[in-house]
């Protein structure tokens, strides 16, 4: 039985980089496109803080209106009342979102500092008192949050324009070089193609 199964996996791994293989270009494409959005919210940050800021706000809104809808369709159940002021939380706080997206950029921009302050303090504390196999950049990485919390800090209420979308932009660079990779990692698979 166990024989079995380890042949599974291995035929599944074999078909999962055959797949992988067969659409690397498509990997790679899409790295591609990410990299290229993520360079122009980079170059951008003013504008892609605000769009990023109006699509929480809408998104809250989009919620808050299922939140509504769930509520009027359970309206005998127990949790209506919840869902109701669930649905009037978001709604209010997306339009306050979205009427005033440079404000609230700059509040979240606050908020992200403070944020990394804590989790930085939070990764040392953890550092020191556990023994984790990864002590080192878990103590860097903590020192890293903290001084990044700091320097958005020294700089608010102006890095409220700029923040988060660089932040957003970081991530979608990194996140397209991660696709690349693994598209080129996958171009070069061999594959057996007697266990597919």
């Amino acid at each position: 039985m166990n024989y079995d199964n380890e042949y599974m996996h291995v035929q599944l791994d074999t078909l999962a980089k055959k797949q992988l293989k067969n659409n690397w270009g498509w990997f790679f494409a899409l790295g591609m496109c990410l990299v290229a959005l993520g360079s122009l919210a980079v170059m951008f940050s003013l504008v892609s803080t605000i769009v990023s800021v109006e699509y929480l706000g809408f998104l809250m809104l989009f919620i808050g209106f299922f939140e509504g809808i769930k509520a009027l369709k359970m309206s005998r159940w127990s949790g209506f009342f919840l869902h109701l002021f669930l649905c009037v939380l978001y709604c209010v706080a997306g339009v306050f979102i979205v009427s005033n997206p440079q404000e609230n950029a700059i509040t979240l921009t606050l908020l992200i500092a403070i944020f990394f302050v804590v989790s930085g303090i939070l990764k040392i504390i953890f550092a020191y008192a556990k023994n984790v196999p990864h002590q080192g950049w878990l103590l860097l990485n903590g020192a890293l949050s903290i001084l990044l919390g700091i320097l958005i800090w020294q700089q608010w209420p102006s890095s409220g324009l700029w923040v988060l979308g660089t932040l957003m932009g970081v991530d979608i660079l990194f996140t397209g070089w991660t696709w690349i990779m693994l598209a080129l990692t996958a171009k070069n698979f061999s594959v057996d193609e007697h266990n597919v």
